[in-house]
């Protein structure tokens, strides 16, 4: 840019130099204004250095993500809108087809004590549970990070909530883990063995916007010594309204 400055400049360039000699005769003076548009041309030249375009495409460059975090934040962001349509479009209309394209064929899922491994086993399991008062009415909290999901549903109704924790692989959940019981506030949490299955944390702001996960929010799911799921939800300096634990 200030190459092409310089080219447009070359005309005025005279100005910038200039000593007035009153012996000129009035004619051959610059007008005032000719001279104020030199001056301010031959500043914003001075301002340029051959470095400079250099120095702004550097910072530019230091500036922006990785092309490993883009890639990691834009997952996180499919896998949290494919859940939302889950819900929503799939669970919500019993639609069979958008439940099957969003799951693995493969898929292993654990809804409180029962297992099924596989789509087809997972779809007939869940026939009896659409029901009217089953449908999802609202994801709160959000919380995505990378393969995993978790979301909190209210149902119909406004009086019970489920939580369920995924994993995704190539757009469809592989692993589903689903409770629905959820312990009063304050209530005593069941103690846990061994490392969290996963842990996963709302890292971005824009995830907000973009999915309506808010940042701060992190869930974790454990087991206890024989085997039971807990999965905990709790926000970074939030109240006590916002730690949820849900147990088998």
């Amino acid at each position: 840019m200030c190459r092409m400055r310089a080219a447009v400049l070359v005309p005025h360039l005279k100005a910038c130099n200039t000593i007035v000699d009153p012996d000129h005769r009035r004619e051959n003076m610059p007008s005032p204004t000719a001279v104020r548009v030199a001056l301010v041309l031959c500043l914003g030249l001075s301002a340029c250095s051959p470095g400079s375009d250099t120095r702004a495409s550097e910072t530019a460059a230091a500036a922006a993500p990785a092309p490993a975090q883009v890639a990691s934040a834009d997952l996180t962001a499919s896998n949290a809108l494919n859940f939302h349509v889950l819900d929503y479009v799939g669970w919500n209309n019993h639609d069979i087809d958008v439940f099957r394209r969003l799951h693995t064929a493969d898929v292993k899922v654990q809804s409180g004590a029962y297992k099924t491994e596989g789509i087809d086993q997972h779809v007939a399991a869940l026939q009896p549970f659409w029901k009217p008062e089953a449908l999802v009415t609202n994801h709160n909290p959000i919380v995505a990070e990378g393969e995993w999901t978790c979301m909190v549903g209210t149902l119909a109704g406004g009086t019970s909530k489920m939580v369920t924790l995924a994993k995704w692989r190539d757009g469809a959940i592989s692993e589903e883990y689903i409770l629905s019981n959820l312990l009063s506030p304050g209530a005593a949490r069941p103690a846990v063995s061994g490392a969290p299955v996963a842990t996963i944390t709302n890292r971005s702001p824009e995830m907000k916007r973009q999915v309506g996960a808010e940042l701060g929010w992190s869930c974790s799911m454990d087991r206890t010594a024989d085997g039971k799921l807990v999965i905990s939800l709790s926000k970074a300096g939030g109240t006590a309204a916002q730690q949820m634990v849900f147990v088998q």
